[in-house]
């Protein structure tokens, strides 16, 4: 069955595991500039936002690594079965 990642960011307590997996997974070492996954906290209100460069490679280890559910892997929805 297909997979998918499913993304919330209200659930994000920014603790960033997510683009350290990612950096580590791909580039052997943690090092956020090299995550393919970047976690950005929005001052004002507190809340963070989670966005990916084009260069993602979709593994979904990220959702795999992260603490709070903002990331979780998923039936891709309308998939066959």
């Amino acid at each position: 069955m297909a997979k998918e990642l499913a993304v919330n960011p209200g659930k994000c307590i920014g603790c960033c595991t997510c683009a350290l997996t990612c950096a580590i997974t791909h580039h052997g070492e943690f090092n956020l500039t090299k995550a393919f996954i970047c976690i950005t906290r929005h001052e004002f209100d507190g809340t963070f936002a989670i966005t990916f460069s084009s260069s993602c490679r979709g593994c979904k280890k990220c959702a795999q690594a992260c603490p709070a559910g903002a990331l979780r892997v998923v039936e891709a929805a309308g998939a066959a079965e």
